[in-house]
């Protein structure tokens, strides 16, 4: 019995012993050569696992690869206002807020912050073999879409409503994010949702089918910039959206992914798909009848990796395509290098001693004194001023002693109502309500509250 067991693992541990001496692992090689090595050792269905499995809930983490020594991978991590979804976090505020203040320097600053966070939960969580959905280095952020319609109901992830000012500050949070070391990514960007994404909701359309009719002029002044700006300051993921634009869905869009995003602006990175936007390329634009026609049409326009709903995963039927010669050899291996490129710069392939990312731990960063100093300061210059304006009397500042206030609405000492979307988990010690910040303010004066409403911050 002892025997067998010995055999037994020396079977199981050789391959693992070996991969170390491929040369995908050789850190003396170009990032090209070893890419081009590791998927060349791949069989057509380990590279369509690898396409299919983007990340949100269990569509995640791609699949192992053992006889390669190559680890799951989660490519699905919020980082918009923080690290979402994924324990502990400081929280930072909305998008909207932050592009109130202006300010490139405080966008880069709150991106190292957010990328230390998510670099040092990566690193806790991969030594403990948790790869689960938001525990990743590839973050689904920032949004740069342009605010245009107040009925979507994602609008304060953008940065507003002016292409330069979205493209400028989407810089800042790419080369924050992903870090200045020039050999290594600390966490990369994903700019979304690509492109003309941004409402209505669901009224008079859904945003899931809706088709987006834009002229050439508007496309490429309005909102095509902004992506070009995340591209130039070295963004290495894109994301497609649900929409159309002009008949065609993005995410099967070749004009879009590739004679813009690749040929035009030299795209090396790789394109994901929104959650559902591939299976919905069929059952909600009705662009294609059949899931290998939608494989077929979202592959050979660029999309290379699909963020599905759980239970449709279309790309699992790539394999069909290629064998009925709808996709080529060569485009499978294009987007799966793709793929692997961004984990080689993300250091998964070379020793951890020579990543310093890998030496980020949690207590040093997470919840840390200096970055919620910095979420502070954030808020701060977030906040949008009334104009004291002499015609209205001149109601600031208030001049008349103060000896009592009186308080109303649902926002009064609800912390939950505090957070946007995709906000990192609510730590209430760390939250400071409005009536807890009247109370300090005011201390020995009279202050009465009242809710308002009974249905919370919708006040019907």
């Amino acid at each position: 019995m002892a025997l067998l067991f010995a055999v037994a693992v020396c079977l199981c541990a050789t391959p693992m012993a070996s991969s170390q001496e491929f040369p995908f692992r050789n850190t003396s090689l170009p990032f090209d050569e070893r890419v081009k090595d590791l998927v060349g050792r791949l069989t057509l269905e380990e590279m369509v696992a690898q396409m299919s499995h983007g990340g949100a809930n269990n569509n995640g983490p791609a699949p192992a690869i053992p006889e390669l020594g190559i680890n799951p991978y989660q490519w699905g991590t919020e980082c918009i206002s923080g690290d979402v979804d994924a324990g502990p976090a400081t929280s930072f505020p909305e998008s909207i807020g932050l592009a109130a203040a202006f300010d490139y320097q405080l966008l880069y600053t709150f991106a190292r912050a957010v990328s230390n966070e998510v670099r040092a939960k990566n690193n806790n969580y991969t030594a403990h073999g948790d790869y689960s959905f938001h525990t990743g280095l590839s973050c689904w952020s920032p949004v740069i879409n342009i605010l245009r319609d107040p009925r979507w109901g994602r609008n304060q992830e953008t940065y507003g409503e002016d292409p330069w000012l979205s493209g400028y500050l989407g810089r800042a949070y790419v080369t924050g994010l992903q870090g200045n070391n020039s050999r290594y990514v600390e966490a990369n960007a994903g700019c979304k949702h690509f492109d003309v994404h941004g409402g209505p909701e669901n009224i008079p359309v859904s945003r899931f089918s809706f088709n987006a009719n834009v002229t050439t002029r508007d496309w490429r002044m309005t909102f095509l910039p902004q992506f070009r700006a995340c591209i130039e300051a070295g963004a290495w993921s894109v994301m497609c959206s649900y929409n159309s634009i002009n008949g065609v869905p993005a995410c099967a869009n070749k004009e879009l992914l590739t004679d813009i995003l690749r040929n035009e602006w030299g795209f090396k990175g790789y394109v994901v798909s929104d959650q559902g936007a591939i299976e919905n390329i069929m059952s909600a634009h009705h662009y294609t009848n059949s899931t290998v026609a939608t494989a077929e049409v979202a592959v050979n326009a660029g999309t290379c990796l699909e963020d599905a709903n759980e239970e449709d995963n279309v790309f699992a039927s790539i394999g069909q395509a290629v064998s009925e010669g709808l996709i080529t050899d060569a485009t499978v291996i294009d987007a799966v290098s793709r793929l692997f490129l961004v984990r080689m710069r993300l250091g998964e392939f070379d020793p951890p001693e020579m990543n310093p990312y890998t030496k980020l731990k949690v207590e040093d960063y997470v919840q840390s004194e200096a970055h919620r100093q910095l979420s502070l300061e954030a808020a701060m210059a977030s906040a949008v001023l009334m104009k004291n304006d002499m015609t209205m009397g001149m109601t600031l500042p208030i001049t008349t002693p103060v000896n009592s206030a009186c308080v109303v609405g649902p926002f009064i000492n609800d912390p939950s109502l505090y957070f946007g979307d995709y906000s990192p988990t609510l730590m209430p010690e760390y939250i400071v309500t409005v009536q807890d910040g009247l109370q300090d303010a005011m201390i020995s004066k009279a202050l009465s509250y009242a809710e308002g409403c009974t249905d919370g911050p919708k006040c019907k």
